[in-house]
């Protein structure tokens, strides 16, 4: 190995996670752990040597109708927050839409 590749720029990473996806993903696979899962550090220890993580981007939207998960969602963002995760809210689908070429439907989520 010559010294060119020892200096070589560190490919930067950029992590974006769906938080419904994984949130409803990890409950259904057993991992109840994922309640308070450190994103960052999991994405830090999945890089390679070669790379460097530069942010972390949580995709998700504000629980509504019950007080206590809104609370823990709050609770949770905020400990994301204090990681330096970018937190980017979205909003539930609550009608299905058809799509006019194709005519597929995107069902509602109630």
């Amino acid at each position: 190995m010559n010294k060119e590749n020892n200096h070589r720029e560190k490919e930067r990473v950029q992590v974006y996670v769906d938080g419904f996806n994984l949130y409803f993903g990890m409950l259904e696979a057993g991992y109840d752990y994922c309640k308070w899962l450190n994103l960052k550090l999991l994405a830090q220890n999945l890089l390679k040597p070669n790379q460097e993580l530069v942010c972390v981007k949580y995709f998700t939207s504000r629980v509504s109708n019950n007080p206590d998960k809104q609370k823990r969602q709050v609770t949770y963002i905020e400990a994301l927050e204090s990681e330096g995760i970018h937190i980017l809210y979205g909003h539930y689908q609550r009608n299905a839409i058809e799509c006019n070429r194709c005519g597929n439907i995107l069902a509602s989520i109630q």
